[in-house]
């Protein structure tokens, strides 16, 4: 599903640069839920959005589906982001303004052959899958944090994607909503996706199918 090879990342501090990846190769495969962990600092958000194509790695590549995504340019990109990759945060970046299927529907308006009647019906439809029957009315203040976290895992899954990239999702649920936003990510990791989640929550590596950990620059699988 996605491939990375030799990624090298390091950031300007001071005076100096440091380094957080070093050499960093691993292939993600679909209907699998691969967990990152690691210590605050490791570069674990650096690498996750490197693979969601929101920063560039200074070395190395990267293939999705079999499509080497260094030769292209930055639309091109951004369409492969767009249709191949779906964004869940632990701040749920929901707008406030909007009403939760207003909020799911924001990715679909980038395909512009998709009418606002099939958009709405569309998103009334994930957030039926995340278990939000009628609370698509509701706006994000109205919501509690699980509600809210549900509703940005509805609006990752907008267009479809095949990759599913979680910071941290559950960093800022209590137990049962952590629970239920595991059980639907894992669901979707059997549906052919590839759901990657960077985690300090322990919880998070009991549904995982894969535990990587991320340490000295490398990234390595972990005994569960």
């Amino acid at each position: 599903m996605i491939t990375i090879k030799n990624i090298k990342k390091s950031y300007k501090k001071g005076n100096h640069r440091v380094e957080v990846l070093d050499n960093v190769t691993y292939s993600f495969k679909s209907n699998s839920l691969y967990c990152i962990i690691g210590k605050s600092g490791a570069g674990k958000s650096t690498l996750i959005e490197i693979l969601g194509l929101l920063i560039k790695e200074e070395c190395g590549s990267i293939n999705i589906k079999g499509r080497e995504i260094n030769s292209l340019n930055e639309f091109e990109k951004a369409k492969v982001r767009n249709k191949e990759i779906g964004f869940i945060f632990q701040d749920f970046y929901l707008n406030p303004l909007m009403k939760a299927y207003e909020n799911v529907m924001l990715p679909m308006y980038l395909d512009k052959n998709i009418t606002n009647k099939k958009r709405k019906e569309k998103a009334y439809e994930l957030l039926k899958l995340v278990g939000l029957v009628d609370r698509e009315t509701h706006f994000p203040k109205e919501l509690s944090g699980g509600e809210q976290q549900r509703v940005a895992i509805a609006r990752s899954l907008a267009n479809n994607p095949n990759i599913i990239l979680a910071d941290e999702p559950t960093g800022s649920l209590d137990s049962e909503s952590t629970v239920a936003v595991l059980n639907i990510l894992k669901c979707l990791s059997k549906e052919n996706k590839c759901v990657i989640i960077v985690s300090h929550d322990d919880r998070v590596q009991k549904y995982a199918d894969v535990v990587l950990k991320l340490e000295d620059k490398k990234l390595k699988e972990k005994d569960k």
